[in-house]
């Protein structure tokens, strides 16, 4: 039995409490297996960029034959001359023969695969920049997304906060009301108040609960409260990541319609071979061989073929595509851009202005609350004082938030990695 507890201490003690703060999440989503996807897509396309280089090289392979004749055949082509029949030389014809040796392939001047590598080239640089994409992404999701949870977490402690202080005019109401000093509809008031505010924070409750779930699925972290976090880098201007995406992409549909119209092209390839072919003369059963080399050029153009001018034209098209689609972006990221850029400053001040009125509203509540207690003031009114600071309260909450989620839209923007700018 005391083994059994001195287990569960060391685990207890071994096991790290997650998360430890906003770098823990941040870690956790970069390592994430919807980012290793793209980590090992990016791998992939380098090495189809390989494999497109791979196809410019020579070929060499070797070859072992064995055939069987139901006549004799030669060895390899024979000029006349080549033996003298009536000396009775053994004649390289024979049923039986082994052939081996090694062949060579190389493309000379294949435009198709000249075209085939940049394209490949053009599609690796796509998948980093796709990689890059997917973790940023991620990364502004976990911040934006605690934000929210911020955002809940504050307003539910907010209404608790409420909650006491009603609860506290609640009970010293029922008093003066025990002593028939205050009618029973002012009780009635606050705990309908108060009743209002349960049921606000059990529907803030099923969003917490929605905000722990989306956490987990960016970081395989069960978080049981929002973390801190506080910006210590800045998020500079960059190349818009979302841009040189598509740039990318334009890139790679001109390479396509360049592979398309290359096929059009004349081909020039160089072709050899070195074989060794031994057998038994059929006239003198003796053991023959030969040796056999051969190399050329082969020169392949197309006369007619009516698919490929129209893949031509649905690259064209596909190209055309890409262009409207990379303006449209360009014009709809830096709108985005220019409005974040904006915006943030009227956010801070907004964060400042709700500060502000939460400290206002926190002294006219207690000035209220007093005035409730010795009768120069309606329920209805102090009422209206919780009910303002609680409103002052969401909003600077909802400011904050407003402000992490313009930080993690131009984390995606730029391309900035926020492990280190966000603690």
């Amino acid at each position: 039995m005391r083994c059994a507890i001195l287990s569960i201490l060391v685990c207890l003690l071994t096991v790290r409490a997650w998360p430890a703060d906003i770098n823990d999440l941040l870690e956790a989503a970069a390592k994430h297996p919807r980012v290793q996807i793209s980590v090992l897509a990016a791998r992939e396309s380098a090495l189809r960029e390989r494999a497109a280089v791979a196809r410019l090289l020579p070929r060499i392979g070797s070859f072992t034959e064995f055939e069987i004749y139901n006549s004799p055949t030669n060895l390899r082509p024979m000029p006349p001359t080549e033996v003298n029949i009536q000396a009775g030389e053994p004649i390289p014809f024979s049923r039986r023969i082994l052939r081996y040796g090694l062949t060579l392939e190389a493309p000379v001047l294949v435009w198709q695969l000249y075209a085939l590598r940049q394209k490949a080239k053009v599609l690796a640089g796509k998948a980093k920049i796709d990689e890059r994409l997917d973790l940023v992404s991620r990364e502004a999701a976990v911040v934006s997304l605690n934000g929210a949870f911020q955002y809940l977490d504050g307003l539910n402690k907010a209404i608790a906060a409420r909650k006491r202080s009603l609860a506290k005019t609640r009970d010293d109401v029922a008093l003066k009301v025990k002593n028939g000093r205050a009618a029973e509809a002012e009780l009635l008031k606050i705990t309908t108040t108060i009743n209002d505010l349960d049921r606000q924070q059990n529907e803030l409750t099923a969003k917490l609960l929605d905000a722990v779930r989306d956490i987990k699925k960016l970081t395989d972290i069960d978080v049981s409260g929002p973390v801190s976090m506080k910006l210590a880098g800045e998020i500079s201007p960059a190349p818009l990541l979302e841009v040189q995406r598509e740039e990318m992409e334009l890139a790679a549909a001109h390479k396509e319609l360049s592979q398309r119209r290359a096929t059009l092209y004349p081909t020039v390839s160089l072709f050899g071979s070195v074989s060794g072919n031994q057998g038994e003369a059929y006239n003198t059963d003796s053991d023959i061989s030969r040796f056999y080399a051969s190399a050329g050029l082969v020169v392949k153009f197309s006369v007619f073929d009516g698919s490929r001018w129209t893949d031509e034209a649905i690259a064209k098209v596909q190209l055309r595509k890409q262009e409207k689609k990379l303006a449209a972006t360009k014009i709809e990221l830096h709108a985005l851009a220019d409005n974040l850029r904006k915006k943030l400053p009227v956010v801070n001040r907004s964060i400042a202005l709700a500060e502000q009125s939460v400290k206002n509203d926190e002294e006219l509540l207690s000035i209220a609350r007093v005035a409730h207690a010795s009768g120069r003031m309606t329920t209805e009114d102090y009422l209206h004082y919780e009910s303002q600071l609680l409103a002052a309260e969401a909003a600077l909450y909802q400011a904050r938030q407003e402000y992490w989620q313009i930080l993690a839209q131009k984390a995606v923007l730029y391309g900035t990695d926020l492990r280190g700018v966000v603690r």
